[in-house]
């Protein structure tokens, strides 16, 4: 297939595997993402050094440093960042909410970059090709002018998508993961719990999928707005109203049944466990419930999910086994134009204020910051 250039079309998803790199979410892999893995990158006559976003090492701060550019090796791509967001798991990690903070240690997974160089025994890719991720990991550690990655971590960007919706790949297949893993049908009623980005970017997901209504629940003014521009039918603050028998009263039931009405998919995208109790009591009789992100430990009563027939689950950017189907998939929503989520983005800013986007992000001040080098 030609584009508009008349040059071929990328294929979606598209990635070389290169065997010197062993799986992208392997520990060798993952070792080379920390400190110790940034070596200096001669051109020309010797190396230099580059700007990167580094955790200090205290709890919630990171501050731009000079670093000697990574390495190209064999089987990898020199990748420049052109921009990237900020991912929950990100901040949950500068606040040791995920284990100890490693001190010098670059972060970020949400993003677009360029090709600068390419490796040897590597295919398919060529410098000036924009790339973003194709699945789910820890760390790819893209706050930084250059990074490193083999090309089984990331696909191409075809040209008529814009980097401002590019960059929204890697949250999306989350979003799109969730709202699948609920297996939506045409005319379904389906709850988001948590209007965020990844609550967002579910939504619209949602309404690709032919769900009705869509209700959003949040308590932030602001992102309750925001869901009803992306596509839900009702959004409800949870802090104003009484949000379970609400949420049943929006979905009157089909059969007449006082067990049989309510939602038949709900998706939390808070980390408050609570409101796992709040989604088994509003669901209809076998409605499905999906985590899409991580929640403290929480007291249920299983009881509720043998007599409703409920089905919960929990999703790392999808069902298990559909993490990379669902990047591309997401890549195919942004080709085809039936999702654009830039309009998400309510700031940009540098990495050279990267504290204050962490902490602006934190206060709830912004929903996406598009980060620059």
């Amino acid at each position: 297939m030609l584009n508009r250039a008349g040059n071929p079309e990328p294929e979606l998803g598209a990635y070389v595997a290169e065997e010197n790199w062993g799986s992208f979410d392997s520990p060798s892999w993952q070792a080379k993402r920390h400190s110790g893995y940034y070596k200096s990158y001669n051109i020309d006559s010797g190396g230099f050094s580059m700007k990167a976003c580094v955790a200090t090492g205290e709890k919630g701060k990171i501050e731009l440093r000079d670093v000697p550019e990574p390495e190209l090796e064999a089987g990898s791509l020199l990748l420049k960042t052109h921009c990237s967001l900020i991912c929950g798991s990100d901040i949950e990690y500068l606040q040791g909410l995920h284990g100890d903070i490693i001190a010098n240690e670059i972060r970020g997974h949400e993003f677009v970059a360029e090709v600068a160089a390419v490796g040897k025994g590597v295919s398919d890719w060529k410098v000036g090709d924009r790339a973003v991720p194709i699945s789910h990991t820890s760390n790819y550690g893209c706050w930084a002018d250059y990074f490193v990655c083999p090309p089984i971590g990331v696909q191409k960007v075809p040209d008529n998508v814009s980097d401002e919706d590019a960059v929204f790949v890697e949250p999306l297949h989350t979003g799109f993961g969730s709202a699948e893993a609920c297996n939506i049908k045409p005319g379904e009623a389906v709850c988001v719990i948590g209007a965020g980005k990844i609550g967002l970017l579910t939504i619209m997901s949602a309404k690709v999928m032919g769900a009705s209504p869509i209700i959003a629940v949040d308590i932030e003014p602001s992102r309750l707005e925001k869901a009803l521009e992306v596509g839900a039918d009702f959004a409800l603050n949870a802090n104003e109203v009484d949000v379970i028998p609400k949420v049943k009263a929006l979905t009157p039931s089909a059969i007449g049944h006082p067990a049989g009405y309510g939602p038949e998919a709900i998706v939390i995208c808070v980390r408050q466990g609570n409101v796992l109790n709040q989604a088994i009591d509003m669901g209809m009789q076998g409605a499905r419930i999906v985590l899409a992100g991580f929640m403290p430990k929480t007291e249920i009563n299983p009881e509720k999910l043998v007599l409703k027939q409920l089905i919960l689950s929990g999703v790392l950017a999808g069902r298990f086994g559909e993490n990379r189907n669902n990047g591309k998939r997401a890549m195919r929503l942004l080709a085809t134009e039936q999702i654009s989520p830039q309009a998400l983005i309510t700031d940009t800013m540098g990495h050279a204020d990267i504290q204050h986007a962490i902490d602006s992000t934190i206060k709830g001040d912004n929903l996406a910051i598009l980060l620059r080098p």
